[in-house]
């Protein structure tokens, strides 16, 4: 055998070996995730360019359509992390789990209601259909947000549950809802199709919203291994964070796949509306809990002190 061939071969290995390795060195983490929209980016980037695996972790991202479904997982065990609303959140934590945010990557309302065209305004609304991803989402509180800015009450309009983003905008389009709370770049189809833009929150006062949050049970977070787990995943998040402000082309390839969109300009619509709205830090203020709290129908939300939803302790560690 041709010694250069053996030397070749032995290096390949040794290669392959080094690889294995290296990857039995990362420490698999399942996170689920929601919505299947621009809302999701940092995360995508963040799995996409292997951000994750610099900080030790091969995730396995799992969709669920909906934060109550994912806030389920993590209550029942499933896995440790949930990129999801925080509304469903602060729903969980009134009823007595130990559900807390560590994070918010996206802490203004930017869902907005696509109606038919014939729907020309809010006050229209009443009696019809309102097409939302699931109830306690954040496309919820945003069809909520609409309806209370012309004084119109929840039950004087029928929420349909749709499951996704995609599937929200899929009912506008079969004339199986009459209006649709669609983020980007599913909303720039709507557009496209003839639909109006009814009411867009982030220009109003309902804009600061908890709308993407991380979340993990306060429970494990109390072992000091686990909290390092989520210290990192904070560091790896926040570098999808900034490429998601800042590098189009990343953005819209991991955009693409995740939405199984690929038309240049609504991943490009998609990049220039989200890039203001996502924080820089992760931090969380009070503020967007305080408007969360408004649109709960429950007793004890009146008294809730907005602070007691979330912990800046591990995002202060992991900018550090």
């Amino acid at each position: 055998m041709n010694k250069m061939f053996v030397i070749a071969l032995t290096a390949l290995m040794l290669l392959n070996v080094c690889a294995q390795a290296g990857q039995k060195d990362l420490q698999r983490l399942t996170v689920g995730y929601t919505p299947i929209s621009a809302a999701a980016l940092p995360f995508f980037i963040a799995v996409e360019e292997k951000i994750f695996q610099k900080y030790g972790f091969e995730v396995a991202p799992i969709f669920m359509g909906g934060s109550p479904l994912i806030n389920s997982a993590i209550l029942a065990g499933e896995f440790p992390i949930g990129f999801t609303g925080g509304g469903g959140v602060v729903s969980s934590r009134l009823g007595g789990s130990d559900l807390i945010v560590i994070g918010t990557p996206l802490p203004v309302l930017t869902i907005d209601g696509w109606a038919r065209p014939e729907i020309k305004s809010i006050a229209d609304l009443r009696g019809k259909r309102v097409g939302v991803t699931r109830i306690a989402t954040s496309s919820y509180f945003a069809g909520v947000s609409m309806l209370d800015s012309a004084g119109i009450k929840t039950n004087e309009v029928t929420f349909i549950q749709n499951g996704g983003v995609g599937e929200s905008l899929a009912a506008l389009l079969g004339g199986r809802v009459d209006v649709s709370m669609i983020g980007y770049p599913f909303g720039l189809r709507a557009k496209k199709e003839g639909f109006q833009m009814l009411f867009r929150p982030a220009d109003t006062e309902y804009g600061s919203f908890p709308t993407a949050v991380i979340t993990a049970r306060e429970s494990w977070l109390k072992d000091p291994k686990n909290r390092r787990t989520a210290v990192n995943f904070l560091r790896a998040l926040r570098e999808g964070q900034l490429l998601a402000g800042t590098d189009a082309t990343v953005s819209k390839r991991a955009l693409a796949k995740y939405t199984r969109v690929h038309d240049d300009a609504a991943l490009q619509g998609s990049f220039d509306f989200y890039g203001p709205y996502f924080s820089k830090t992760l931090r969380t203020e009070p503020k967007i809990f305080a408007n969360a709290l408004k649109f709960l129908d429950q007793p004890k939300a009146k008294q809730a002190d907005p602070t007691q939803f979330y912990d800046n302790g591990l995002v202060e560690e992991a900018m550090r």
